[in-house]
């Protein structure tokens, strides 16, 4: 084969490599054209029980190569609240290029309620290493995030040495709203040995409701083991005032003449 070939054949293979370039960037650049993404205008009325495929209803994806692709619409983000309670919801679609385009729709919901925090056992302490351990005392919960209990922070405690301190938490959800909660603690001098155990340690109920504080009494465990003859021997003094709005508290005490005594309290908010 003369140098002349040689010359032509490889003169053909570049102009072949060339054209296979041209329709390959051809083809890219018909590609580069996003989805298009379909969301209603209208405020979505929601409940915070509904599910993530309520908040996609309406919501329509379609692209010029890939046809229908509604299926691939996802919830990349969701705001807190607005000035108006709304929150804004933002829709994102790929389609198999991995153009993505994006979307926003104002969301309301029906039944939201601010994130509430719960008192888990009586915040008698007898020891304490840090504020940190003030957290094990109580929980937290949302309509819309469920569990918030490892969310909690204590705002304040400046605790010391007296007989009482106040503990103030706090607790922010998704929507980005808080509540802060303040509550009573007291140090004991001594670790007690009998164990008073409350169905709840703190309740919220409407003015003029009666309250029945031993109702509230499960079990009483001494020196770890179950004792319900202990009941009768709890005695129970109290500041409620079901007139009116405010905080009070029930405290539940056994003295026994061994010295052995247990101690609990039920916060009480009158709303």
């Amino acid at each position: 084969m003369n140098k002349t070939i040689k010359f032509l054949l490889v003169i053909a293979c570049l102009i072949i490599v060339y054209g296979a370039f041209l329709m390959f960037s051809e083809r890219n650049l018909d590609t580069g054209t996003a989805p298009e993404l379909q969301v209603p205008e209208s405020v979505l009325k929601i409940s915070v029980e509904d599910e993530e495929d309520d908040l996609l209803k309406g919501v329509k994806a379609s692209d010029a190569e890939d046809g229908d692709i509604t299926s691939k619409v996802f919830i990349e983000n969701i705001s807190t609240f607005d000035e108006n309670q709304q929150r804004t919801v933002t829709y994102a679609v790929f389609d198999e290029d991995d153009n993505i385009t994006r979307a926003t729709r104002q969301i309301t919901y029906t039944d939201y309620e601010a994130p509430e925090i719960n008192i888990k056992k009586a915040l008698f302490i007898y020891y304490l290493d840090s504020t940190e351990q003030l957290k094990d005392y109580v929980s937290a919960s949302s309509v819309v995030d469920g569990d918030l209990s490892s969310q909690i922070s204590v705002e304040s405690s400046a605790y010391n040495q007296d007989d009482e301190f106040y503990v103030t938490y706090s607790v922010t959800d998704s929507c980005g709203t808080t509540t802060t909660f303040k509550t009573k603690a007291t140090w004991l001098n001594y670790e007690p040995n009998i164990d008073i155990q409350l169905s709840d340690y703190l309740i919220r109920v409407k003015k003029g409701e009666t309250i029945y504080p031993r109702s509230y009494i499960e079990k009483i465990e001494d020196l770890g083991v179950e004792n319900d003859y202990l009941k009768s021997d709890v005695e129970i003094t109290d500041n409620y005032d079901s007139s009116k709005e405010g905080t009070y508290e029930f405290i539940y005490r056994i003295n026994r003449s061994n010295g052995d005594y247990g101690i609990t309290r039920l916060v009480v908010i009158v709303e």
